[in-house]
């Protein structure tokens, strides 16, 4: 048998594969995501790769967004929460927040000083299982109502941080503190208790969407490295262009599939063929009970195969799970044939060679 070396292309081509994995494999899971997970939330973490389906999330949050999205993306994501959807909006740049809070018709304010503390504004809570009366937003926005009716849940001196509003069958909470939801800010009681009343209103088990810094959609997101470098570089249309070449040539030579094999193999022995050989083998020793012992379980065991069933099941559990398979019985044919294969006492050539026969048959318009 000839074997060839592997050629040097090969491993020209392995190597412009595995550059298709980028490094975004080792990015650490944020805080965020990890608490959502812990309360056995789904989360989705929206990127360039994986950007944002929003047909698949019942919430979606926008932490600290630096980037506005695109008019289109926020009409989508209007459409999200008028069919029931929750947004959460938490922070962000001013231009980000500016544009996201003007789509839902209220103002950005900045405030002359940081704001450091919140308080809650409704005498009842909004949230009454568990009681906020403080947060820590240290943020430089309110929130102000424009051509909106809002909802004040936690602010200062008039000034809002934490708002929120119905729009169709879903709810927007927008708060101006990147703060408020991030790593150090939820190590303040308040902050983490308020993040629980808000995941306290989400269905069990939703599902999330989370983009933290950039959302991305698909419309929007852009290719990754390695696409850019395949098809819009010379080096890489000339990788395409070798790599086609190369698959032509080995398709062609019969390198890559090898020879071409029958699905059917038309020369295989056929039972009656096997009761004969075996018939004169044995015949002294009168072992024909035997050879129709190895018809039926071979028997069985082609019909086991072909339709997912234990050969080793009683032969009425047997015909029954053949059945409930779909296989087509109404006759009783294959019944009667596997009864026969079951016969007891000694039986004759003519009567082993019959039985080999039909299974034969059987096998061949059956196409097992």
């Amino acid at each position: 048998m000839k074997i060839h070396r592997v050629p040097i292309y090969l491993f020209f081509l392995i190597i412009l594969s595995c550059s298709h994995f980028s490094c975004d494999s080792l990015i650490q899971t944020s805080v965020l995501s990890k608490i959502l997970r812990k309360s056995k939330f789904r989360v989705t973490e929206i990127t360039a790769q994986y950007p944002s389906r929003l047909k698949n999330y019942d919430v979606l949050f926008l932490q600290e967004l630096v980037k506005i999205p695109t008019e289109k993306e926020i009409q989508n994501i209007q459409d999200f929460v008028k069919n029931g959807g929750t947004l959460i909006v938490s922070g962000g740049n001013h231009k980000t927040m500016v544009g996201l809070v003007t789509a839902y018709g209220l103002k950005l304010r900045n405030l002359p000083n940081r704001m450091e503390y919140a308080n809650r504004y409704q005498e009842e809570p909004f949230f009454p299982l568990n009681e906020v009366n403080r947060i820590r937003p240290r943020t430089y926005f309110a929130i102000e109502s424009d051509k909106r009716e809002m909802v004040v849940l936690y602010g200062s001196n008039y000034q809002a941080v934490v708002a929120t509003l119905q729009d169709g069958e879903g709810r927007v909470y927008f708060t101006t503190s990147a703060h408020l939801f991030n790593e150090n800010g939820l190590k303040h009681s308040g902050n983490a208790a308020l993040f629980y009343n808000l995941v306290s209103t989400f269905p069990r088990k939703a599902h999330i969407g989370l983009a933290e810094g950039n959302y991305y959609a698909q419309d929007t997101a852009p290719t990754s490295a390695f696409v850019n470098f395949v098809f819009k570089t010379p080096w890489g249309l000339a990788s395409v262009y070798i790599c086609l070449i190369l698959f032509v040539f080995m398709s062609l030579r019969g390198r890559r599939f090898g020879r071409p094999l029958n699905v059917r193999e038309n020369n295989r022995r056929l039972s009656t063929e096997y009761v004969y050989a075996m018939t004169a083998l044995y015949q002294k020793g009168n072992t024909r009970m035997d050879i129709l012992k190895h018809i039926k379980d071979k028997f069985k065991a082609d019909l086991g195969n072909r339709w997912r069933v234990n050969p080793n099941l009683r032969t009425s559990e047997f015909l029954d799970e053949l059945i409930q398979r779909g296989v087509d019985d109404e006759q009783g044919e294959l019944a009667n044939l596997i009864s026969d294969l079951e016969a007891s006492g000694n039986i004759s050539e003519s009567q082993l060679l019959d039985f080999a026969k039909r299974v034969d048959t059987y096998c061949t318009n059956t196409n097992i």
